[in-house]
Protein backbone atom coordinates (compact mmCIF):
# COMPACT_ATOMS: atom_id res chain seq x y z
CA UNK A 1 0.00 0.00 0.00
CA UNK A 2 1.26 3.48 -0.76
CA UNK A 3 2.29 5.40 2.32
CA UNK A 4 -0.50 7.46 3.83
CA UNK A 5 -0.26 10.77 5.60
CA UNK A 6 0.45 10.65 9.32
CA UNK A 7 -2.87 10.65 11.23
CA UNK A 8 -3.64 14.02 12.75
CA UNK A 9 -6.08 15.39 15.25
CA UNK A 10 -9.64 16.05 14.07
CA UNK A 11 -9.10 19.80 14.28
CA UNK A 12 -5.94 19.75 12.15
CA UNK A 13 -7.23 17.18 9.67
CA UNK A 14 -10.09 19.32 8.46
CA UNK A 15 -8.53 22.79 8.35
CA UNK A 16 -8.82 22.85 4.55
CA UNK A 17 -11.74 21.88 2.31
CA UNK A 18 -11.56 18.71 0.23
CA UNK A 19 -13.32 17.46 -2.86
CA UNK A 20 -14.55 13.86 -2.65
CA UNK A 21 -15.47 12.38 -6.02
CA UNK A 22 -17.03 8.95 -6.39
CA UNK A 23 -15.93 6.77 -9.30
CA UNK A 24 -16.04 3.10 -10.25
CA UNK A 25 -18.58 0.62 -11.52
CA UNK A 26 -22.19 0.95 -10.45
CA UNK A 27 -24.19 -1.12 -7.96
CA UNK A 28 -21.35 -1.30 -5.44
CA UNK A 29 -22.89 0.84 -2.70
CA UNK A 30 -21.05 3.99 -3.76
CA UNK A 31 -23.87 6.45 -3.20
CA UNK A 32 -24.38 5.17 0.34
CA UNK A 33 -20.64 5.42 1.08
CA UNK A 34 -20.42 8.95 -0.30
CA UNK A 35 -23.49 10.04 1.63
CA UNK A 36 -22.42 8.69 5.00
CA UNK A 37 -18.97 10.27 4.67
CA UNK A 38 -20.63 13.55 3.72
CA UNK A 39 -23.03 13.30 6.61
CA UNK A 40 -20.20 12.73 9.08
CA UNK A 41 -18.64 16.00 7.91
CA UNK A 42 -21.93 17.92 8.09
CA UNK A 43 -22.73 16.51 11.52
CA UNK A 44 -19.33 17.74 12.72
CA UNK A 45 -20.19 21.26 11.54
CA UNK A 46 -17.87 21.37 8.54
CA UNK A 47 -19.20 23.22 5.46
CA UNK A 48 -19.94 20.88 2.58
CA UNK A 49 -21.63 21.16 -0.82
CA UNK A 50 -23.40 18.04 -2.13
CA UNK A 51 -23.60 17.53 -5.88
CA UNK A 52 -25.63 14.77 -7.56
CA UNK A 53 -24.67 14.53 -11.22
CA UNK A 54 -26.90 11.64 -12.28
CA UNK A 55 -29.65 12.94 -14.53
CA UNK A 56 -31.65 9.71 -14.86
CA UNK A 57 -31.31 8.02 -11.49
CA UNK A 58 -30.96 10.17 -8.37
CA UNK A 59 -27.97 9.32 -6.21
CA UNK A 60 -27.17 11.25 -3.05
CA UNK A 61 -30.12 13.54 -3.74
CA UNK A 62 -32.29 10.63 -2.57
CA UNK A 63 -31.17 11.53 0.95
CA UNK A 64 -33.41 14.57 1.00
CA UNK A 65 -32.99 15.45 4.67
CA UNK A 66 -29.50 16.78 3.94
CA UNK A 67 -29.51 17.27 0.18
CA UNK A 68 -32.30 19.83 0.32
CA UNK A 69 -30.12 21.91 2.67
CA UNK A 70 -26.67 21.34 1.23
CA UNK A 71 -27.19 20.12 -2.34
CA UNK A 72 -26.93 21.75 -5.75
CA UNK A 73 -29.57 21.34 -8.49
CA UNK A 74 -28.89 18.28 -10.62
CA UNK A 75 -27.84 18.71 -14.28
CA UNK A 76 -30.64 19.48 -16.71
CA UNK A 77 -29.51 16.96 -19.33
CA UNK A 78 -26.96 14.26 -20.11
CA UNK A 79 -25.47 16.27 -22.95
CA UNK A 80 -21.69 16.36 -22.54
CA UNK A 81 -21.42 20.14 -22.60
CA UNK A 82 -24.13 20.51 -19.95
CA UNK A 83 -22.46 17.98 -17.65
CA UNK A 84 -19.05 19.62 -18.01
CA UNK A 85 -20.60 23.00 -17.20
CA UNK A 86 -22.30 21.45 -14.18
CA UNK A 87 -19.03 19.97 -12.87
CA UNK A 88 -17.33 23.36 -13.26
CA UNK A 89 -20.18 25.13 -11.47
CA UNK A 90 -20.07 22.61 -8.59
CA UNK A 91 -16.38 23.23 -7.97
CA UNK A 92 -16.83 26.99 -8.30
CA UNK A 93 -19.69 27.00 -5.78
CA UNK A 94 -17.65 25.06 -3.23
CA UNK A 95 -14.69 27.41 -3.68
CA UNK A 96 -16.90 30.48 -3.28
CA UNK A 97 -18.38 29.05 -0.09
CA UNK A 98 -14.94 27.90 1.13
CA UNK A 99 -16.56 24.51 1.61
CA UNK A 100 -15.71 20.92 0.81
CA UNK A 101 -17.45 19.20 -2.10
CA UNK A 102 -18.92 15.71 -2.46
CA UNK A 103 -19.73 14.67 -6.03
CA UNK A 104 -21.85 11.67 -7.00
CA UNK A 105 -21.26 11.41 -10.72
CA UNK A 106 -23.72 8.58 -11.27
CA UNK A 107 -23.83 7.66 -14.92
CA UNK A 108 -21.56 10.52 -15.92
CA UNK A 109 -18.26 8.71 -15.44
CA UNK A 110 -17.11 9.12 -19.02
CA UNK A 111 -17.96 12.82 -19.11
CA UNK A 112 -16.13 13.36 -15.82
CA UNK A 113 -13.05 11.65 -17.24
CA UNK A 114 -13.13 13.81 -20.38
CA UNK A 115 -13.67 17.00 -18.39
CA UNK A 116 -11.00 16.11 -15.83
CA UNK A 117 -8.50 15.46 -18.60
CA UNK A 118 -9.36 18.49 -20.73
CA UNK A 119 -9.27 20.98 -17.87
CA UNK A 120 -6.51 19.33 -15.79
CA UNK A 121 -9.00 18.94 -12.94
CA UNK A 122 -6.64 17.46 -10.36
CA UNK A 123 -3.99 20.15 -10.84
CA UNK A 124 -6.58 22.92 -10.95
CA UNK A 125 -8.32 21.74 -7.78
CA UNK A 126 -5.00 21.54 -5.92
CA UNK A 127 -4.02 25.02 -7.08
CA UNK A 128 -7.40 26.48 -6.06
CA UNK A 129 -7.30 24.98 -2.58
CA UNK A 130 -9.80 22.16 -3.08
CA UNK A 131 -7.64 19.03 -3.41
CA UNK A 132 -9.39 15.92 -4.66
CA UNK A 133 -9.72 12.54 -3.01
CA UNK A 134 -11.08 9.84 -5.28
CA UNK A 135 -13.66 7.54 -3.72
CA UNK A 136 -13.19 4.40 -5.79
CA UNK A 137 -15.76 1.66 -5.46
CA UNK A 138 -14.53 -1.92 -5.64
CA UNK A 139 -16.42 -5.18 -5.20
CA UNK A 140 -15.52 -8.87 -5.35
CA UNK A 141 -15.88 -9.23 -9.12
CA UNK A 142 -12.65 -9.18 -11.21
CA UNK A 143 -14.17 -6.52 -13.46
CA UNK A 144 -14.36 -4.13 -10.52
CA UNK A 145 -10.58 -4.06 -10.16
CA UNK A 146 -10.04 -3.99 -13.91
CA UNK A 147 -12.23 -0.91 -14.19
CA UNK A 148 -10.14 1.01 -11.65
CA UNK A 149 -6.81 -0.07 -13.15
CA UNK A 150 -7.95 1.02 -16.60
CA UNK A 151 -9.19 4.36 -15.26
CA UNK A 152 -5.92 5.10 -13.47
CA UNK A 153 -3.66 3.91 -16.30
CA UNK A 154 -5.51 6.16 -18.73
CA UNK A 155 -4.61 9.18 -16.60
CA UNK A 156 -8.07 10.63 -17.17
CA UNK A 157 -8.95 10.69 -13.49
CA UNK A 158 -6.14 9.86 -11.11
CA UNK A 159 -5.96 12.12 -8.05
CA UNK A 160 -2.99 11.99 -5.69
CA UNK A 161 -5.14 10.29 -3.04
CA UNK A 162 -7.57 7.47 -3.53
CA UNK A 163 -9.80 5.65 -1.07
CA UNK A 164 -10.86 2.21 -2.27
CA UNK A 165 -14.23 1.51 -0.70
CA UNK A 166 -15.16 -2.07 0.09
CA UNK A 167 -18.85 -2.12 0.90
CA UNK A 168 -19.92 -5.31 2.67
CA UNK A 169 -23.30 -4.97 0.99
CA UNK A 170 -21.62 -6.36 -2.16
CA UNK A 171 -20.58 -9.62 -0.47
CA UNK A 172 -22.71 -12.57 -1.66
CA UNK A 173 -24.96 -14.17 0.93
CA UNK A 174 -23.25 -16.95 2.86
CA UNK A 175 -19.74 -15.55 2.33
CA UNK A 176 -17.53 -13.82 4.88
CA UNK A 177 -16.45 -10.25 4.01
CA UNK A 178 -12.91 -10.83 5.30
CA UNK A 179 -12.48 -13.79 2.97
CA UNK A 180 -14.03 -12.07 -0.02
CA UNK A 181 -12.06 -8.83 0.36
CA UNK A 182 -8.68 -10.35 1.26
CA UNK A 183 -7.50 -10.73 -2.39
CA UNK A 184 -8.34 -7.07 -3.00
CA UNK A 185 -6.26 -5.92 -0.02
CA UNK A 186 -3.35 -8.01 -1.27
CA UNK A 187 -3.54 -6.99 -4.94
CA UNK A 188 -0.28 -5.13 -5.56
CA UNK A 189 -1.75 -3.49 -8.65
CA UNK A 190 -4.00 -1.51 -6.33
CA UNK A 191 -1.69 -0.98 -3.37
CA UNK A 192 1.33 -0.08 -5.50
CA UNK A 193 -0.33 2.41 -7.80
CA UNK A 194 2.30 4.94 -8.95
CA UNK A 195 1.81 8.60 -8.04
CA UNK A 196 -1.27 7.95 -5.89
CA UNK A 197 -1.52 7.26 -2.18
CA UNK A 198 -4.07 4.48 -1.69
CA UNK A 199 -6.08 3.44 1.36
CA UNK A 200 -8.95 1.02 1.90
CA UNK A 201 -12.16 1.82 3.74
CA UNK A 202 -14.59 -0.89 4.79
CA UNK A 203 -18.26 0.05 4.94
CA UNK A 204 -20.25 -2.46 7.05
CA UNK A 205 -23.59 -3.71 5.83
CA UNK A 206 -26.60 -1.90 7.29
CA UNK A 207 -29.51 -4.31 7.22
CA UNK A 208 -32.11 -1.57 7.76
CA UNK A 209 -30.80 0.73 5.01
CA UNK A 210 -34.11 0.64 3.12
CA UNK A 211 -36.03 1.70 6.21
CA UNK A 212 -33.68 4.63 6.83
CA UNK A 213 -34.02 5.88 3.26
CA UNK A 214 -37.83 5.54 3.27
CA UNK A 215 -38.01 7.38 6.60
CA UNK A 216 -36.56 10.52 5.00
CA UNK A 217 -34.17 10.88 7.92
CA UNK A 218 -30.43 11.35 7.90
CA UNK A 219 -28.46 8.46 9.41
CA UNK A 220 -27.64 10.48 12.52
CA UNK A 221 -31.24 11.59 13.01
CA UNK A 222 -32.44 8.03 12.54
CA UNK A 223 -29.99 6.82 15.19
CA UNK A 224 -31.07 9.63 17.53
CA UNK A 225 -34.71 8.51 17.37
CA UNK A 226 -36.13 11.48 15.53
CA UNK A 227 -39.48 11.12 13.77
CA UNK A 228 -39.44 10.39 10.05
CA UNK A 229 -41.92 11.06 7.27
CA UNK A 230 -44.42 8.72 8.87
CA UNK A 231 -44.37 10.78 12.05
CA UNK A 232 -42.66 7.95 13.92
CA UNK A 233 -39.00 7.16 14.66
CA UNK A 234 -37.35 3.90 13.77
CA UNK A 235 -37.86 1.17 16.37
CA UNK A 236 -35.19 0.84 19.10
CA UNK A 237 -33.38 -2.08 17.48
CA UNK A 238 -33.00 -0.33 14.13
CA UNK A 239 -31.92 2.89 15.84
CA UNK A 240 -29.15 0.93 17.55
CA UNK A 241 -28.15 -0.70 14.25
CA UNK A 242 -27.74 2.67 12.55
CA UNK A 243 -25.80 4.17 15.45
CA UNK A 244 -23.49 1.16 15.65
CA UNK A 245 -22.96 1.27 11.88
CA UNK A 246 -21.93 4.94 12.04
CA UNK A 247 -19.52 4.23 14.88
CA UNK A 248 -17.85 1.39 12.97
CA UNK A 249 -17.35 3.56 9.88
CA UNK A 250 -15.75 6.33 11.91
CA UNK A 251 -13.54 3.77 13.66
CA UNK A 252 -12.43 2.45 10.25
CA UNK A 253 -11.62 5.98 9.05
CA UNK A 254 -9.40 6.59 12.07
CA UNK A 255 -7.76 3.17 11.77
CA UNK A 256 -6.80 3.90 8.15
CA UNK A 257 -5.48 7.36 9.08
CA UNK A 258 -7.44 9.06 6.29
CA UNK A 259 -9.22 11.77 8.29
CA UNK A 260 -7.33 14.48 6.41
CA UNK A 261 -8.27 12.98 3.04
CA UNK A 262 -12.00 13.46 3.63
CA UNK A 263 -14.25 16.53 3.86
Amino acid sequence: MSQKSTPTSAATAHEKPRALIKAGRGNLGGTCALMVLSEIAIEAGRPLVLADGDVRNPGISLFKALYDKHGLPRPESEESGELKRWYTDAFSEALLRKASLAVDIGGGDRTLEEWASEDSLVDAADAMGLPITGLFMCGPQPGDIDYLLKLWSSGLFKPTRGVIVLNEWTVPAGHKPDTVFRPIYLDSRLTGTPDMDVAFLRIPKLTCMAEVISSGLSFHDAAAGKAGLSGKPLDPMRRWQVGHWLEKIQTNIVAEGIDSWLP
